[in-house]
Formats: structure tokens, sequence, C-alpha cells
């Protein structure tokens, strides 16, 4: 048997954060075809294009697209089909093109196929959100294959109205929700237009890769007859392609020749094994070498909660540190060698793309002398704060931005030198970026100075030896950390508020604006100026009340800043060979004291409707964001909802894993998946616009934002800034909330605001 090319296939999408999964779906039907189909797997990424609606124009569309397409799928998205300002031209597209066009529309688009032949979109008897329905269909060629019921997620708070279906439109799926039974599938009775109301390319749905097989199929076979003028042989030209909102892209970058005595050769990343240094403690090492020993700051990765994997504590003082101001786009760069100045970046470029044209041109130029040693993070270590939507998402600008001039949304130490522990081994080792000669190039000025000379290397060695050579005189690791009370904390929202808010959000995920809004508030209150110049004594209390896998401590006094946290969450991860991880955690129970009702407790987190639902909407939208500047075969959920379980809390767990695409950067990758999904909700886009209102326009500054590094040899690991006590000045700010779907309790989800405080002010268990 042959095999036959896709058919080319233009995703339109809606804003939604779950379209790109899509191409995970079409991976799945050229590598396994369901149904006994022989799909040619060659080249089908020329063949499909996912493209945003408000990127191009009718006139665009009509001229330079649709020409080259086979087949149209009008993707999900938040809103109704009656908004134009939610469903614009797809509208003009079905009623101008549906006789000639093959159109298959998901959630959205199912519902402005309706609309544009006169039915009505009315509320669902519920929302479903996140939810597994049972699917049963009338046997069309649609489903050909599939099961009657079956497992499909649905995310939708409207439904098309039954009794306002024309006669040219047939029912053709249904699910019963609330007693009531609802159109899931739609078709034209005479025209090749299609539609469903769920989400088959959700990791939870089953046969999707099926439905989407028969889709293409049914187009096929509209082409056997069709008039209209296409070859089906030939993929997308590129001038359709480059709308992608996908890097689809593969060519690998020239890799740079920095053997020994080559010219391109600047830097030199060099370790040197340092042994037990006594028996040295991470602390004892802070306490005693690193903290006051630089007035540009000092910092502790620490590893709080060993996890079985091999650990690893990093200290380190700043050589330089960047700060970023927004929106006015500038950069005050701190340096202890030099004087300090300010950068304003010209547009297109940005803090983010900045990090990235200077990491990448670290890695370029950087010989690591032993690649098989674990990586350091030398290199960039700092923040991106989450009014950072505005740069990595430009839609979703505050109203309030203009009077935000003074306030800095990001900032980055270098780390040139870094002391390592390794809690398997017990033992130190020492890293150094070492500027070893090689000319500066023009685009290099703001990362000519960075990295230590030989002199500058071999004195810190020689004192790093001699610290670690001394004898010691007490045991940090088993001196008491003294608890430090935090008190006086008062939220932006008091309890009545956030209820309020919670109810409204409420109604906006009713009215299909949202399938999920993860709604915040923060804590404040002032602390002495004594603990506010020396924060140290609080950040130790709280790794000995709340210990976590991304406990840090991160001082930079000259901008009267301290973050104390003992995170849980992973953001993403990406490893030496461009592997990255998300590690989304929905899902939050208080542990007990007694061992049969921690367990009871566990249990019945795991087995949650509600709690599944939302771990499940941020899963989808991880891949989605992952499948933005990763390989699309790579993209998989080996851990799906999975409880980990903490000092102080229960909580729902899932991994996902993806490898960037060969011209992407790390700083790259991590603005494109920024902000954090599990601290905005989704769809992200929408989600970011009403809790704007929701939460008074505040800033949330440091908390939901990102905290972590990205290295020299690109290696990467960030975690969600969340149990995180931020110190700016005199003020302590302590942010919490959780995920808002139509089935919260509001009072439940001020109580699982008080537990996340409690976790990180050690009160977690009772």
């Amino acid at each position: 048997m042959s095999l036959t090319p896709l058919p080319t296939t233009l995703v339109l999408e809606h804003h939604d954060s779950y379209t790109r999964n899509l191409l995970a779906t079409f991976s799945q039907i050229v590598d396994s075809p369901p149904n006994g189909a022989r799909w040619d797997s060659e080249g089908w990424k020329q063949r499909v294009v996912i493209v945003n609606v408000d990127t191009i124009s009718w006139d665009q569309f009509v001229l330079d697209i649709l020409p080259h397409v086979a087949c149209v799928i009008l993707g999900p998205g938040p809103g109704s089909p009656h908004k134009t300002s939610d469903f614009s031209w797809p509208a003009r597209l079905i009623e101008e093109f549906g006789d000639s066009l093959p159109i298959f529309g998901l959630c959205l688009g199912h519902q402005g196929l309706a609309t544009t032949f006169g039915a009505s979109v009315i509320k669902a008897a519920a929302p479903r959100h996140g939810q597994i329905t049972h699917v049963r269909h009338s046997q069309d060629p649609l489903f050909a294959g599939i099961p009657t019921p079956y497992d499909a997620v649905q995310y939708n708070s409207l439904t098309v109205d039954s009794s306002s279906l024309p006669d040219e439109l047939e029912a053709i799926a249904w699910a019963t929700n609330k007693g009531k039974k609802e159109i899931l599938g739609l078709k034209h009775r005479a025209k090749p237009l299609w539609g469903v109301q769920y989400h088959p390319e959700s990791i939870a749905s089953t046969y999707g890769a099926t439905l989407l097989s028969n889709f293409l199929s049914l187009a096929l076979t509209h082409y056997q007859t069709s008039p209209r003028p296409i070859d089906l042989a030939l993929p997308l030209p590129s001038s359709v392609l480059s709308h992608t909102t996908s890097y689809m892209r593969e060519v690998p970058n020239p890799i740079p020749d920095l053997s020994e005595g080559s010219s391109s050769v600047r830097w030199e990343q060099r370790s040197v094994e340092l042994g037990a240094g006594q028996g040295r403690t991470p602390r004892e090492m802070f306490e005693g070498f690193v903290k006051g020993a630089d007035p540009l700051g000092e910092i502790w990765l620490d590893s709080a909660r060993p996890t079985g994997a091999a650990q690893f504590t990093h200290l380190l003082n700043p050589q330089a540190t960047w700060t970023h101001t927004r929106p006015s786009n500038t950069i005050l760069v701190r340096s202890a060698s030099s004087s300090n100045y300010s950068l304003r970046l010209e547009a297109p470029h940005t803090f983010i793309t900045t990090l990235a044209t200077a990491q990448a041109t670290l890695h370029r130029r950087t010989r690591i002398a032993d690649i098989n040693r674990p990586s350091v993070p030398i290199g960039f270590v700092g923040y991106l704060g989450y009014e950072m939507k505005e740069v990595s998402m430009p839609l979703c600008k505050s109203p309030t931005a203009a009077k935000e001039e003074e306030r800095s949304d990001s900032e980055f130490a270098i780390a040139s030198l870094v002391l390592t522990y390794s809690h398997e081994e017990g033992s130190w080792v020492a890293t150094g970026l070492v500027r070893v000669g090689g000319d500066v190039e023009e685009d290099e000025e703001m990362v000519k100075d960075l990295g230590v000379g030989e002199e500058e290397w071999e004195a810190w060695l020689t004192q790093v030896r001699s610290f670690l050579a001394t004898e010691r005189t007490f045991d940090a690791s088993l001196a008491p950390a003294g608890p430090v009370a935090v008190t006086g904390l008062v939220p932006d929202l008091n309890r009545d508020e956030y209820m309020a808010a919670i109810e409204h959000a409420r109604e906006s995920i009713i009215a299909g604006d949202a399938y999920e809004l993860c709604m915040t508030t923060q804590f404040r209150t002032t602390i002495p100026s004594s603990l506010a110049d020396d924060p140290y004594s609080l950040y130790l209390s709280l790794r000995a009340a709340n210990p976590a896998p991304y406990s840090y401590y991160f001082r930079l006094p000259l901008s009267n800043l301290a973050l104390l946290s003992s995170s849980p969450e992973r953001f993403m991860r990406i490893d030496k060979d461009r592997h990255a991880e998300m590690k989304p955690i929905k899902g939050t129970v208080r542990r007990s004291d007694d061992p049969a009702e921690d367990q009871r407790r566990k249990e019945a987190l795991e087995a949650d409707e509600k709690e599944r639902a939302e771990n499940l909407m941020i899963v989808d939208l991880s891949r989605n964001d992952l499948l933005g500047f990763c390989s699309v075969e790579s993209v998989q959920v080996p851990r799906l909802m999975v409880v980990e379980s903490y000092q102080t809390v229960h909580q729902l767990v899932t991994s996902v894993v993806g490898t960037l695409t060969p011209v992407v950067n790390p700083f790259e990758a991590v603005g494109r998946a920024f902000p954090p999904g599990s601290m905005t909700g989704a769809p992200k886009l929408r989600s970011l616009k009403l809790l704007e209102d929701l939460e008074g326009h505040r800033p949330r500054g440091v908390y939901s934002g990102v905290f972590g590094f990205v290295a020299v040899d690109g290696t990467t690991d960030f975690s969600v800034v969340i149990r995180t006590l931020v110190i700016k000045g005199n003020e302590l700010t302590l942010g919490a909330g959780g995920a808002i779907t139509h089935l919260s309790d509001a009072a439940k989800e001020w109580e699982e605001v008080l537990v996340k405080t409690e976790a990180v002010l050690g009160n977690g268990k009772r």
C-alpha cells in the first residue's frame, strides 16, 4: 500500500493554551496510523502550521495562505462565537469557503460552525473544565474505529443549543451533563464541515489521533470530486510556515572550534576538587566564607531536602548584577570592578533576549575543561518577576504599567566563581570562569569583563583551600536555627474580599471566558531594619520549618532585596543535552501528625475530581508551552498526577518533558513559557487579563515569577516563586493563592491560602 501525504493543514489558534498540542496528535497519526491508514511521515511538519488568528488579516489569508492549504482546523479558545472579538473572520471563512474547503472545528471552532448557520450557543448545564466525559456518537465516518461511548476531555462552559439547530446541521455526538443531553459533535449535511465540543488533543482524551486521522481522510475524499484547484502533493511554502506559533525549524547552529589554542576561546570553565574540607557543611561555608564577603550580595542555592538523587548546594558572591526596570526597558549594571552604568534597550530587544544573547556568547566562546562533570551554575542566577508577562506576552499589558517606571521586575547576578557541595559524596568543588584571551567581538560589550583573570582565580582558590583547612570550631549544621517569628502580616485582600473575587472568577469561568484562574493575594508586614539588613536568621528558621527542593537565599543589598524561598515547584529544568522538564503542581492538602489521617488525606487528594481537573488543565497547558520550542515527538508526560509528600503538605504533581530544538536558547525557552501556567490559569492570555481586575491591579512582583539559573553550558533550572518570603527594604511579603474553577468553594479556597502561608511560617501540621 502506498503512503499518503498528510493534507496541508492550517490550524487557526484563538489565544488558547492547548492548540499546539494538536502537533503531538499529528505526530501520533504519522508514527502509528490508526484504522490501517498509511500516512506518510516524511516531511509532515512542512504540511501543518499553527497560526494565531489575530496575526493575519482576512485578505492576507485569502491571498497568501488559502491557495496552499487543503483543510483548516478551527482551534479552541475562550469566549463566545457570538462575539466578533472572540471569533472574528473564521465565521466569514465558513460562509464563503465552507462548500469547497474541509473545516474541522474544536470547541470554540465547533460553536462558531453552529452559529455561522444560525444556531445559538448557550450556557451548558454545568461547565466542564479538565473533566472526562463519556462521548456517544452516531457511527458517522468522523468516528470510524472509535467505540461508543469513549472518553474525552472537555474545556467548555458553553454549548450549542440543540433546539436552535438548523436543518442543514446534524448532531452526531452527545454526552449527558447534569442529566441533560448536550451536543458534542456536529456536521453539515452537504458541505465538508465537522466539529466537536471537546479537546481530542488533551493528554487524557482517548482516540484523539483516530478522530484527527478520520477528518484528514474525509478531507481527501472531498477532493476526489471537488473542483477546487490544489496540488495535494505539495508541502506548505516557507511564506506560510513563517507564521507558525511553534519552533519547527531544526537546523543546528554551527559548532565552534573550542579546542586548545583556538582563537575562538575567550573563557575557560575550570573545576577543582577540594575534598571534604574538614567536614565543612554548606551552612558553615556560607557563614564563614560567602556571607558578607562582597557588597554586591550573597547567594545560597540550597539543597534543604534530599530526594534520593544526587543533590548539590551552590554558594557564590556575584561578580556583577543586572537589574531590569520595566516599562522603561533599561538595565542597571553593577560591578565591583568597574563603575555602574545604565543601558536602555531598543525594540525589539528585551531583557530576555539580552540575557539569551549574553549566555549564547559565553557558551560559544567558553571551553569547559571537564565536560563530564555535573553542571554548576556558572553564568546567570536570578529571577523574572511576574510582571515580565508584559514582555513574554505583550498583549497582556496592564493599564497601570505607565505608573510603574521605577519598579525592578527582574534581577540576575553573574556567577563567575562558585563553590559546590555534593551531598552524595560529602565533598566540595570550586569552579570558575577564567578569561584566557581572545579578541573581543563587536557584539560582546556586555560580557567582555565577565569571568576572572588567572591571578584572581588562583588567589580565590588559595583562600578557599585555606578556609577549608582551618580547624572547625563548631558544626553549623547542628547549631539551632533559632526561630524568627514573622508577625503582623496583613493580606492585600482580606477573607471577604478574596472570597468575593473568587465568586467573580467563577462567574467569568461559567461565562466561558476562562477554564481556570489562579487567584492570589499577598500578605505584608514591616520588619525591623536590623532584620531587613540581615535576614539570614529568618532564612535559617524557614529552611528548618519547611525544607523543600528549591530552597534558596538570594540577597542583593544594593537593590535592598532578599528572597528567602522554600519552593517545592519546578518551573523548568534543561540539562546539557537540551532535555527540558516542567513540573506543575496543582492540588495541596495539609499533612497530619496522625499517620492514618495523613494517609487518608493523601488518598483523598489523589482521587479528588476538582484537584485532578485543575492539574490536568495545567498539564495540557505545559505541553502546549513546551511545543512552542521543543521538537514535537519529544514532548511527553512520563508522570501524570502523582502525589508527592513534603514536610508540611501533600501535593499533586505532574512531569512534562521535551527536547529543545537546536535554534532555541535556554533563556528564550524560559521566556516563551513564562509566566508559569500554574500561577495564571488557562487559557493563559485571557487569564492574565482577568486576573488584573480580580486582584485589583496590584503587581505581584517577584511572587508568581520564576527563580533559578542558566549556566554557561546551557544547563537551566528555575523554580516557581511560591512559599517565598520577599524582603524589599523594610517590607516583607508572602504570596499565596490557588486555582479557581467553577467547582471551587470560596471558603475552602481561602483555607488553602492559609495552609500555604502557614506551611512557610512553620505551622503546617494540625
